[in-house]
Order: structure tokens, then sequence, then C-alpha cells
């Protein structure tokens, strides 16, 4: 061959790979946790797979870009390695900075560090308050968080934002092959634009990884998700059989999942998210009730034990401000001292819903403690302290009805939340805690139109816990005055 031929058929391959590469479809990797996350610094908790399913991957829909996470991807080698590969090798990076999740700032770096442009950045607004000093002259999309769900006006006015801007890199990147393939684009990686001159990585890998098969919005929801195909597939049919109070199943693919995370390195600790999980379902599937309806002690306990060495070993509760560790280890105290009477498992359970309740300001936790302070109150031997215990607990009930409220009166945010129900039970409670009877009664029409039985249900045998504590209480530090009030009745 001549080297005339040779340059021409060199060039020939060229326009072909670039014919072939400006018809596939494009890919866009998203760097974010998963999962309930929380936000250390305010003690707000973010399902963050809402912020995926409900902003990014219907924004991609929309230009028609393969989006996904890597437990999203095929599960071909370790998670550390589809990371990286895709870090580097993806068309466009998404990374969502929401709750300062260090892993996320991570990849973020080195997505910066390989390659000059398409990298996005995203957070959720209170976090915009607080943005790191190296960070805060990037362009940082924001979007609205409830927590628990994204509002549906902020999901719509978010998708057509972040759709547009994919957009446009899309259009400039297109213009940009047809006109000077070799030109150099705008960069948005701080290392390329402040070291002028430096040349991105060259990369060729040995072996090819395909993305994630992409399946259009109306076909996804029809499509049966099959076990083992990624971490996320898995997480999914665990929370499916969470769902559907299949504790044992659950128990088995969240302790698969984290295997799968962890590559089964004892040394390699799995997301907090999973732990948890795993931890919650693992002592559900203790709660085995017989024909009448009472658990079997021997079991649960033996499950609540697992729960607990669980949570020692991934989440260590003794030191750790995260509110849904504290919910869960107060949780599991709290049933352990209900099994056993054991003093010392209702102290613990006070001091993991307090430091809970005290970091998040949340009712869940705030009602909990409320409870198991009047509890306490009941125990103590000096009068003196039980009323203290007892005070203590009003005092908490006052602040959670404080946080009821406020969830209430913004109308907007509060019709979409999907815990209304505990809500309002939870104020009720309080308000039965404090005495102010008239102000429960007024909710019992509201709880009525949005719990469902489950809810009902353990509203109603809370109450009666409640109301039985109460009235202990009573007979122990009021003798004198309940004995008065019982003369003058019968007079």
């Amino acid at each position: 061959m001549t080297k005339g031929k040779s340059k021409s058929a060199a060039r020939g391959k060229k326009s072909a790979k670039a014919a072939k590469d400006a018809q596939r479809q494009l890919t866009c990797f998203v760097v974010t946790g998963f999962g309930n996350k929380t936000d250390y610094s305010t003690g707000r908790v973010l399902n963050l797979d809402k912020t995926y399913e409900q902003l990014v991957h219907p924004a991609c829909d929309k230009v028609n870009v393969n989006c996904f996470r890597a437990i999203d991807a095929n599960l071909t080698g370790s998670i550390d390695s589809i990371m990286y590969r895709w870090i580097y090798e993806a068309d466009i990076v998404i990374a969502d900075l929401s709750t300062l999740n260090a892993n996320v700032f991570y990849e973020l770096g080195v997505r910066h560090a390989q390659r000059p442009h398409t990298t996005i950045i995203i957070a959720e607004s209170v976090l915009m308050q607080r943005i790191p000093f190296d960070l805060s002259s990037f362009v940082i999309h924001q979007y609205e968080h409830g927590g628990d769900e994204i509002g549906a006006k902020e999901q719509e006015r978010f998708v057509n934002h972040l759709s547009e801007v994919l957009e446009k890199i899309i259009a400039v990147e297109q213009r940009r092959r047809k006109a000077a393939a070799h030109a150099r684009r705008e960069t948005d990686s701080p290392v390329f634009q402040f070291l002028i001159g430096m040349t991105p990585p060259a990369y060729d890998a040995a072996t090819y990884v395909e993305p994630p098969a992409y399946i259009p919005p109306a076909q996804r929801d029809k499509k049966k998700v099959k076990e083992g195909e990624s971490l996320a597939s898995v997480i999914d049919a665990a929370e499916a059989a969470k769902k559907k109070n299949n504790f044992p199943e659950a128990t088995r693919l969240f302790g698969r999942a984290i295997a799968m995370q962890t590559e089964g390195k004892p040394d390699k600790k799995p997301d907090v998210f999973l732990a948890q999980r795993l931890a919650l379902v693992t002592y559900k599937a203790g709660e085995k009730r017989d024909a009448d309806g009472n658990i079997d002690k021997k079991t649960a306990i033996v499950a609540l034990d697992e729960a607990e060495e669980i949570l020692a070993k991934y989440c260590a509760p003794k030191i750790s401000n995260d509110p849904e560790t504290l919910g869960l280890s107060g949780a599991i105290n709290k049933r352990l001292f209900e099994m056993t009477d054991d003093l010392e498992y209702l102290d613990r359970a006070i001091g993991f819903y307090e430091r809970g309740f005290y970091v998040k300001q949340d009712y869940y936790n705030g009602i909990n403690v409320a409870y198991m302070y009047t509890q306490r109150a009941n125990l103590l031997p000096d009068r003196f302290d039980a009323i203290v215990s007892y005070g203590h607990a009003n005092m908490i009930r006052l602040k959670v009805v404080e946080i009821c409220k406020e969830l209430i009166e913004d109308e907007a945010s509060f019709a979409s939340r999907g815990d209304k129900q505990w809500v309002y039970m939870t104020l009720a409670e309080a308000y039965q805690g404090l005495g102010r009877t008239s102000d429960e009664e007024r909710l019992g029409r509201k709880i009525e139109s949005v719990a469902t039985e489950f809810g009902k249900g353990s509203y109603l045998g809370q109450k009666a816990k409640l109301k039985a504590a109460i009235e202990e209480f009573e007979r122990k530090v009021r003798p004198d005055e309940l004995s008065a009030k019982s003369a003058a009745g019968g007079a």
C-alpha cells in the first residue's frame, strides 16, 4: 500500500468513527448519593432517589440522553471500576452536591481533573446558603427538595430548566463537531480553566463497556426489574419486599446489596443507607405474631439484638448525629425495654431519640422521646425526679406542636407530603400528653380523612398506652388531689 493510500484509509476510518459517534445516543453519568441522606449541617434528611427519578432522569429523557448512576450500571466489575470508567467516558456528568456528600465532591474533582467540559452541577436550594468557598464561583443549578418529596410544580420547573441546559450543551457540541472537530470548547472545569494549555488525559480502554440499556419512559414502568442486573435493581426489589411487609425477603435482599457494594470485603463499609435499611427489616422480620396477635418475645429480642449489631458495625450510633441512625437505635431500644422492662434500654432509647430530635428538630423523634420520658417518670422512685421527667416530656411536646403546626400551615408544601397522617396523629398525641383535649378532638376528623387503617390502628394503640401512662403518673404523684376529686364526685 502506498503512503497516499495509507493516509486516505486512515482518514476514512476517522470519518466513519466520527459519523458513528455523531449518531449514537449521548450518555450522562449522574454523580449522586442514593436513598435517604442526611445534611449534617441542618439535620435535614433528603431522599436523593427522588432527585434522580423526578428531576434528572425526566430532564435527560426530554433530550434523548441515556442517564444512569453507578448503582444502575450492570455489575460486570466492581462499583469503583464502573464509577471511574463512566466519570471519564460519559459525554455529560451531572453532579448533585446536596447534603454535601463527600463521595460526590471527590468524584466531581476526578471529573474536573480529567475532562474540561460537559459537567453540570446541581444542588438543593437550602445548601446554597453554605456552599463551600472553592465552589462559590461555579454555576450551580438549584432545585427545591421537601425531604421525602419534591413538589409537582418544582418538578415541572426544574425538569424544563435542566433539559434546556442539556439542549444547549448538546447543540454546541454538535456544531463544534461539524464545523471544527478539533476546536477547543469553553471549559467548565477549574483545572483546565486556570492551568491554561493543559491537555486532557488520553485513555484508550482495553475493553468496551456498554452503558445500561436505555428504556423509553413509556415502557419503563412496565419493565420488570430483574434481580441481579445491578445494585439499583436489588435495592428496588428489597424496597418492594419491605413495602409488602415481606421482611425476611427484604432482609435477604438488603444483605445481598451490601455484599455487592462491598464486594464481600470485610474492611469495606457499605453505604449507611443500606445498613440502616438492613437493621430496620431485620428487627421487623423478628416481630412474628401468633394466632392471637401476640409477638414471640424470644424471637423478637434476638432480631432486635441483631439489628443493633448491624448499626454498631456500620453506623456507630454512639457517636453518630445521623437522625436516621439515631431514630432506629431509639426504636430498637424502646422495643427491648417494652419486652424486658430493663431500665437500661429505656435510658438508651431516650438518649438516642433525644439526640435525634435536637439534631433534626423532627416530630418523629420528638414524640417518641416525650413518651419515653413519661414512661420514665412512672419508674423513678423519687417523687420529685418523676415530676421533672414528666415535665420534660411536656416541654418536648410543646416543641412538637410547633413543628407539626408549622408543617401544616405551609399548605402548598404540606399538600404534597406523603406523611400527612403521621403529622396529624403526632400533633394529636402531643395535645393528649399536654391535656389539651379539645385540640386533640378537633383533629379527629382530619385523622379520619387521611389515615390508613394501619395508621389509625397505630394511633389508637399509642393513644391507649399514653392514657394509661398519664393515669399512672397522676396516681403516683398526686394521690391527695385525685382522692379529693373522687370525694367531690361522690358528693
